[in-house]
Formats: C-alpha cells, structure tokens, sequence
C-alpha cells in the first residue's frame, strides 16, 4: 500500500494542483476500471529516470482536450490539432516536473523527458507495477497510468 501512495500522491496531488492554478477546475478521482471512452484520444507519455524509473501515460479524450484547449486560450475548436495536442503536452509536463519536485522531498532524485504525444485509440498496458487513477474535472474525464519501479 505505501508503494502504491509513492506512487499516485504526488502524481494525483500535482494534477489538482496544476488543473486548480492553470484552469481553476477541481480534480476529482473516480472509481472505474475501464476505458476513458471515446475513439480519439491524446495520450501524452513522459519518462522518468533517476531514483525511480518508469513512464506516466495521461490519457485525454478529444471532448476533455477541447474543454481545456477552450478553458486556456478561450477558443473553441472541434479538432484535435497540433496546437491543442502541444498544450496538453505542456501541461502533462507541467504536472509530472511538480511530481517529481514532491518526489524529491521523498528523497527520490528523478528527472523528467521530454513529452511523447500521439492521437488515437491506444490504452497503455497494466501489470503489477503500475497504477491506474481515472480522475473528473469540470473539462471531463482523464486517465493517469503510473509505472514506476526503483532503479
């Protein structure tokens, strides 16, 4: 159980914090096993390196991603194009480089690279070490797949 805390804490805590700041929205976790649930989806993977290792996999439907494009730069649009993809990039950066700022007052020195962003309909993988958080904001629903292990 605590390695499961280490794991989603500063992940989930980071995510409020940033969807409070960014987008004065509250962040929410529900309880599901299934899929986000739409054909689109942005999926941003960011890897970790350092004391611990592994990758954070945010998953954001297409009706999610125009609500944040639209709450940010106050547009509205109905596709998912490279300027609405690169600002879910930067704020999945945003919260996982907050992540590991926590992480490090855990005595965890990890570092972050750079976002990898595709659209489509791909979920990620879920094995014994990873983490699962399907999380609600006033913008929709978004999935957190956390895969850490200690290197």
């Amino acid at each position: 159980m605590a390695e499961q805390k280490l794991k989603t804490n500063p992940f989930y805590d980071a995510t409020k914090d940033v969807f409070k700041s960014m987008l004065d929205m509250d962040i929410s976790e529900l309880q599901s096993n299934g899929q986000v649930g739409q054909k689109e989806n942005v999926k941003i993977e960011i890897a970790l390196v350092g004391d611990l290792s592994g990758s954070i996999i945010y998953s954001f439907p297409k009706s999610t991603t125009l609500n944040i494009v639209k709450s940010l730069s106050g547009m509205e649009t109905d596709t998912l194009d490279d300027f609405a993809t690169s600002m879910l990039g930067e704020i999945a950066n945003i919260i996982s480089g907050n992540a590991v700022t926590a992480l490090s007052g855990m005595n965890y020195k990890c570092d972050i690279k750079p976002p990898q962003i595709t659209v489509g309909n791909s979920a990620a993988g879920k094995d014994e070490n990873s983490v699962d958080m399907l999380l609600h904001s006033q913008a929709g629903v978004m999935r957190e797949h956390i895969c850490l292990a200690k290197s």
